[in-house]
């Protein structure tokens, strides 16, 4: 197996997926017990809250040059847009018509790079039998890359359950909002994954 498929193998089959690290502080960490009088005045700092799944999914990552890691990353994040969408018109369907509105009002502006990305597929599984004598192989297929990459999607909705249903319900509110963010036009804000992405392997 060489070097080169070892990161997206970790990658689509890692337990944890990539945008659904799920929150692990318990309620103590996110509060306080008041001071008492004898103990005069105290300031409270509150840790910093992890960043959200969706915060994560428009977050800027480094390419590594490794195409099929690099693709795996841009991948997921193109899927979580609409994922996101799903995941909360299923938990608050009175959520439904607009959020499929605003995700259709995106797909305006940035289909054909939806269709850019996901139109790798086409060409994956001759980059990934091309990568290694072993790939071809072990004869792994793009519909189970594909189901690897969709594996996320679990991971994402229960990272939001993890957050708590007022949270969860919060940012499936924000949803129309946060799409028309810069960092939600993916092509730009995510440049250098899509400049690795467009080289090909290496």
């Amino acid at each position: 197996m060489t070097l080169k498929r070892l990161p997206l193998l970790a990658l689509l089959a890692a337990a944890a997926p990539l945008f659904a690290q799920t929150a692990s502080a318990s309620s103590a960490e996110w509060g306080a017990s008041a001071a008492s009088a004898a103990s005069g005045p105290t300031t409270i700092t509150l840790p910093k809250p992890p960043p959200s799944a969706f915060a994560a999914a428009r977050a800027s990552t480094l390419a590594t040059g490794d195409y099929f890691h690099d693709f795996g990353e841009l991948i997921v994040r193109v899927r979580s847009v609409k994922w996101i969408e799903e995941i909360c018109s299923e938990t608050f369907p009175a959520t439904a018509e607009t959020n499929r509105h605003a995700y259709e009002v995106w797909l305006v502006d940035n289909g054909p790079f939806v269709d850019e990305v996901e139109g790798q597929f086409l060409i994956i599984d001759k980059y990934w039998g091309e990568a290694s004598e072993q790939a071809r192989k072990e004869g792994l297929t793009v519909d189970q890359l594909k189901a690897k990459v969709d594996a996320n999607k679990a991971g994402l909705r229960e990272d939001f359950r993890a957050r708590g249903m007022r949270s969860f319900q919060a940012r499936c509110d924000a949803y129309p909002e946060i799409l028309l963010s810069p960092q939600l036009d993916l092509e730009r804000s995510q440049a250098e994954l899509v400049r690795s992405v467009r080289m090909g392997p290496q």
